[in-house]
């Protein structure tokens, strides 16, 4: 091929994912992002001349999802003005049941759309090929990426790209429970001519393993611990060269923030915080804190998480690393000025707490909330 071509690569769309820790009015706006973001990559392909988009697995999040997700994704994919290839995973695989033969997907799939079930190279443009690993079970026995790649032959002339889904042993750290992608027979296939280009799925952060090996990263972010979702990569080869760029399509954040919490300048600085980041209302926040305060400010806290948790998306304490602790003060428990079974109550508590019982500290800040709110 003498001319250069651009195509957009992404992976991970996941459509119908759901996340525990927003609730339903974050939920339906999450979903809805997710299908914007679909959408925006057709924008993306408009904007940068890409003559096809390529999708590295796992479009769908599992392949039961509800007739309205995969109505909706025909939708968004309608959005995208050239042709697109999609690759099922490891969420979506071809086995019995996939929705890939499903009456849904088969009804309305737009016609600019192929789903990649062989490992046959397919042409997609003059002098581009494009050959496939679609997953055919959810635990394969061996590399996922080898049967796509592992009988071609160099091709003079010709572009050819790779598309698999799974995980590199070099970045999965030995975690995964199944067989994972061999990089080093991956580069060799690069360097003999065989690919010009291996578009990888299945790590949710837009990650370069080398200038021809790359995961796209899902289209918008599904946990705080992706540092680079949100992108779809712009790849362009000419001549041998090849040129690969990062382009936001994503809306959302999902952000760790870590505090410590022993007097009132500290909420304060926690209330500053939370008020000088932007998009709230597209916006995660989970919460890891230590320390200690008293009953008043831990009331104020409380009071202050659960406001924020209406303005943004989701405000979440994280439990395995949430230890703030209280420390009440006699004179605070005293200006309760509770009586009879209230009172009662408290004194248990408090000798509780003086057990060591954390749980009656909780307890007693909670009261003290109550009794506040009350009067």
């Amino acid at each position: 091929m003498d001319e250069s071509i651009t195509f957009l690569h992404s992976s991970d769309w996941q459509l119908g994912m759901m996340r525990r820790f927003l609730g339903p009015d974050g939920q339906a706006r999450w979903g809805q992002a997710r299908l914007d973001a679909v959408a925006r990559i057709g924008e993306v392909a408009e904007q940068t001349g890409a003559a096809f988009v390529v999708v590295t697995g796992d479009v769908f999040e599992h392949n039961q999802v509800e007739r309205q997700t995969i109505l909706r994704a025909c939708e968004a994919l309608k959005r995208i003005p050239v042709p697109v290839v999609l690759l099922p995973g490891n969420h979506d695989a071809l086995e019995p049941g996939s929705l890939w033969t499903s009456s849904q997907w088969q009804a309305h799939a737009p016609e600019h759309v192929t789903v990649l079930t062989e490992t046959t190279p397919f042409r997609i443009a003059p002098g581009v090929e494009i050959v496939g690993a679609p997953w055919r079970s959810r635990r394969p026995l061996s590399d996922p990426a080898a049967p796509g790649y592992a009988d071609l032959a160099p091709e003079p002339g010709i572009v050819r790209i790779l598309l698999a889904h799974g995980q590199l042993t070099s970045l999965s750290g030995g975690m995964s429970d199944v067989p994972t992608i061999d990089q080093t027979a991956l580069e060799a296939a690069v360097a003999d001519g065989r690919l010009q280009y291996v578009g990888l799925g299945d790590r949710h952060s837009t990650t370069k393993v080398t200038d021809r090996i790359w995961f796209s990263g899902t289209q918008e972010v599904t946990s705080p611990e992706e540092d680079a979702p949100g992108n779809v990569l712009k790849v362009t080869i000419a001549a041998g060269a090849i040129e690969v760029e990062p382009v936001r399509v994503g809306a959302w954040h999902m952000v760790d923030h870590r505090v410590e919490l022993f007097d009132e300048e500290s909420i304060k600085a926690l209330e500053d915080w939370f008020a000088e980041l932007p998009d709230k209302e597209r916006t995660y926040v989970r919460l890891a804190g230590d320390g200690s305060l008293p009953l008043p400010l831990l009331s104020r806290l409380d009071a202050m998480i659960d406001a924020q948790g209406e303005v943004f998306a989701s405000v979440e304490r994280w439990a395995k690393f949430w230890t703030v602790r209280p420390a009440p003060d006699a004179a605070d428990l005293e200006s309760l000025q509770l009586s009879g079974p209230a009172r009662a109550a408290m004194e248990e508590l408090r000798q509780a707490l003086a057990g060591g019982d954390e749980g009656a500290g909780a307890a007693l800040s909670l009261m003290h909330r109550l009794a506040r709110d009350a009067g």
